[in-house]
């Protein structure tokens, strides 16, 4: 890979573009990194709100945040103090941003990093290795550990760079087969480790999740998802299917530090569309997998398989997200998970078992397989739960998640056929048909109905993110960042970002003020025939109580 790196500050010389609010390239702020990031500063994430450390702000994967300026009575007050154009092309942004003291560090989709100042906007810093996209070009954001900020990046490389300055300190391909494997995921670190899993789950790969060392980028363990000969579950796949059976670790995980356990959802079989070729459940395809990596290799503490022998690319994409809820009157520790097929499962923590199940999309055709003539079979792949995911409110045991209502017109092939770099799906990808709208679902834990939902004319992809005192942020792919009020979906606060919303918000405290930070930009494959042509390109925008 040859490196095209670009480090700002600018001479003094040459002014900020600062035009009605927007920061192009600025002169250099002040320092981009205060104090190295500790292990206890992950662990503490969740009793400090002037970080935003962890892509889902602690390790339990709840993007929940205690406020005390922002509340029901003030959230209309809320206004834009800046926003930092993307200098990036017309491709979607789904990061979310890292804050850490006066730093924000947030990413495009082609794996380009922004260190900005956090207050104002202004540049710091700019890397760019403009990788060979293998598929699509996404970036779901960084890790920042020590001093250093690490990326993984669309070719299968794992880069670390100076958090200070940009510059590399190492780069190294890491995937097994870059011709079908890459990275979308922010990596998470954990106890002097890197985690960080692969996205190759439609293009013929198999899924892994591995542990890095950061100081060189070396292997510490690895964990297959598909099981190979020998192991437990290797006889859910006929024949030779295993081998390119995929179940990518698309997104996220969740960890319980006092026990080791990482909790972490596995992407869809292959070919996607034609089960005749891989019999049985495919596991751990479609499954959520909690793993004790207490020791020097991972071990399987039990799984939840949602859908077994997936054939319509329904895999639960959604980040699991930890949290002790009460449900059927009993306080309990539970994960939650949603799938791309409209389902919202809620299971025991501990043990795997299915504690609830709410249908949040619309559903049809669940019990058909695509086939030669083609069906009809909803949500279609873009459908249901997807990468953003939701978060859990502890003040009104409700958890908040999006969903999109959609269907397809589906067909299969009677064979499917292996070539490195293109698609591995045994049919085609399915004829958009039917609705394209949204929900915001507002779930009672408790009970696993519906307190309240809010209805989108779009699909609905920008995740939640809730406050201590009674208010649920979400995007839209028209463009709004919303707020609302948790006890009753009023809604009570709207901004208009300019483009699409398919990416979390995140919220910090600097100097006395807090701040909410959302990423937008173009829908790309996500936009649906009735969605507006409003796009002003790729951007983050920070809104702050009190005019910041």
């Amino acid at each position: 890979m040859i490196s095209n790196l670009r480090r700002v500050p600018l001479k003094a010389g040459k002014a900020a573009l600062a035009v009605a609010g927007i920061s192009l390239i600025g002169a250099l702020p002040t320092t981009a990194m205060s104090k190295p990031v500790q292990n206890e500063d992950y662990m503490q994430a969740a009793q400090n709100n002037s970080y935003w450390v962890l892509p889902a702000r602690t390790y339990s994967g709840n993007r929940y945040v205690k406020t005390d300026q922002i509340d029901r009575d003030n959230v209309d007050q809320l206004k834009k103090v800046w926003t930092f154009k993307i200098p990036d092309d017309d491709a979607p942004v789904e990061s979310v941003p890292i804050v850490w003291g006066n730093t924000m560090f947030v990413t495009s989709a082609h794996d380009h990093i922004y260190a900005l100042d956090a207050k104002t906007g202004e540049l710091k810093w700019e890397f760019k290795d403009d990788p060979h996209v293998v598929a699509f070009a996404r970036n779901r954001g960084v890790a920042l550990m020590g001093r250093d900020v690490y990326i993984g990046t669309l070719d299968g490389h794992l880069i670390a760079l100076d958090a200070e300055t940009g510059d590399k300190v190492w780069d190294k391909q890491v995937v097994h087969d870059p011709s079908n494997s890459f990275y979308t995921m922010a990596p998470v670190p954990y106890k002097d480790m890197l985690l960080l899993g692969v996205s190759n789950g439609d293009w013929g790969g198999l899924g892994y999740i591995t542990a890095f060392n950061p100081k060189n980028g070396d292997r510490i363990w690895e964990w297959k998802t598909v099981p190979g000969p020998g192991e437990p579950g290797h006889d859910t796949w006929t024949g030779d299917s295993w081998k390119r059976g995929g179940a990518s670790v698309w997104s996220g995980v969740a960890i319980d530090p006092k026990t080791d356990t990482l909790y972490m959802s596995c992407g869809n079989p292959q070919p996607d569309f034609l089960g005749t070729v891989r019999k049985g459940k495919n596991l751990y395809s479609d499954s959520v997998v909690a793993l004790d990596i207490s020791g020097s290799k991972p071990q399987v503490k039990w799984y939840h398989q949602f859908i077994p022998h997936d054939t319509h690319d329904w895999d639960p994409a959604m980040p699991p997200v930890l949290f002790d809820g009460k449900i059927d009157g009993q306080q309990k520790p539970l994960v939650a998970v949603g799938d791309k097929g409209g389902n919202f499962w809620i299971l025991d923590a501990k043990d795997g078992k299915l504690m609830d199940h709410t249908v949040v999309s619309y559903q049809k055709g669940h019990d058909t397989e695509p086939s030669a003539n083609g069906n009809y079979a909803c949500p279609n792949t873009n459908g249901g739960v997807e990468f953003n995911g939701g978060a859990y409110d502890p003040n009104t045991n409700t958890f908040f998640v999006p969903s999109s209502n959609q269907c397809g017109y589906w067909t299969a092939k009677d064979r499917a056929v292996y070539i490195a770099g293109q698609f591995y799906l045994g049919g085609a990808f399915p004829k958009l048909v039917g609705p394209n709208t949204g929900w915001f679902n507002a779930i009672d834990v408790n009970s696993g109905v519906f307190k309240w939902r809010h209805h989108f004319d779009t699909p609905a992809n920008g995740s939640a993110l809730v406050t201590s005192t009674g208010l649920v942020f979400t995007g839209e792919l028209s463009g709004n960042l919303d707020a609302f009020d948790t006890r009753n979906g009023k809604l009570l606060w709207q901004y208009d970002t300019g483009s699409p919303i398919a990416a979390p918000a995140a919220a910090y405290k600097l100097g006395g003020t807090e701040y909410i930070a959302v990423a937008s930009g173009p829908a790309g494959f996500v936009k649906s025939p009735k969605m507006s042509d409003q796009d002003a390109g790729p951007m983050i925008s920070v809104v702050a109580a009190q005019g910041g």
